[in-house]
Order: structure tokens, then sequence, then C-alpha cells
């Protein structure tokens, strides 16, 4: 084997330069990794899967961790037993220091198939505002300072979109016009 003896000097770039790369490529897949904050862009993407399947796909980009069968499986019961057919459901849940986060996706086939999705934050500073800017001004706005509630709603072809608020939470929803 052949050694090539190198400045000290040199030797430590190279090793720092090396390092560097190395550190790059690996907080380069921890980013890719690490959870994500929910956005009105990332929710409608989601929520305008055609598919459980491409639901997931697009949800999973959250860095979320993502419920269990276990999870779900009351949620699921119930909505079968009222509407009459199956149900596929996916959803994910974040906790992180503005509270829980909540995302739930599914697709319902019988006399009342459908596709829907649903979103609860606990600090949803912006929310109504960011749907707004994305869905223009909603159809009905409702505001109820006694109680620190606030629901409004957009009917936009064949989908429904419904925020509501209540003190800091916030659900929105968003399904087939009724």
């Amino acid at each position: 084997m052949y050694f090539e003896v190198e400045e000290e000097g040199a030797m430590c770039m190279r090793i720092t330069v090396i390092s560097g790369i190395c550190a790059g490529f690996f907080n380069i897949g921890t980013a890719t990794a690490m959870p994500v904050d929910m956005t009105v862009d990332r929710l409608l993407n989601i929520c305008e899967a055609p598919t459980v399947q491409a639901a997931i796909v697009k949800g999973d980009e959250l860095g979320w961790p993502r419920l269990t069968n276990a999870e779900t499986e009351e949620w699921r019961t119930h909505f079968v037993g009222y509407n009459g057919g199956s149900v596929e459901v996916v959803g994910w849940r974040r906790d992180n220091t503005d509270g829980a986060e909540a995302l739930s996706f599914w697709v319902a086939v019988g006399p009342n198939g459908h596709k829907a999705c649903a979103y609860s934050a606990r600090k949803p500073a912006g929310l109504l505002d960011a749907l707004s800017q994305r869905l223009g001004a909603p159809d009905n706005l409702d505001k109820e300072d006694a109680i620190e509630m606030i629901s409004a709603s957009w009917k936009r072809g064949a989908v429904e979109y419904s925020f509501t608020q209540v003190g800091s939470s916030a659900v929105i929803n968003i399904g087939p016009s009724q």
C-alpha cells in the first residue's frame, strides 16, 4: 500500500470538508423526518386526495405519527352504524408546544358514500384568514363574542368547507356539499 504524507494543515482541512459534507447529508435526512407545521395549502393538498392511499402518501409527508387501527376503531364502528356502509380511514396526530393537532381522511361507501377530511388544532391563529385567502370570502360567517365562537363555511362546487373555532380550539371539515 502507498500512503501519501500530507501537511498537517491540509489534512485537517480535508477532514473538516468531508465532515461538513457528511453532516449536511445527516441534516437533510433529519430535516425530512422532522414533523412539519400544518398550513392550509398542506391541509387542502391532503384533503383533495382522490383515495385513502393517496392521502396516506401526502399525509405521511407531515412526519406526524399515524393513528393506529385501534385508535380509529371506535370512530369507524360508530360511523359504519350511522352511514350504513363501509369506510376506509387514516389519521395523524401531533402533540407539540402549541397543543395537539389531528387530521383524518376517510372514504365512505354505501347509501351516503362520500370522501371527507377533518383537521383540529388547539392554537388556530390565522387559520380562518388563511382559508379565506385560499377560498375567498366565506359564504357564511358567524361570530359570537360572548362565547368566543367563530364559524364560517364555503361551498365551492361539490365541496363544502367549514371552520369552527371555540376559544382556542378549531376544527376544519371538508366534505361533499349537502
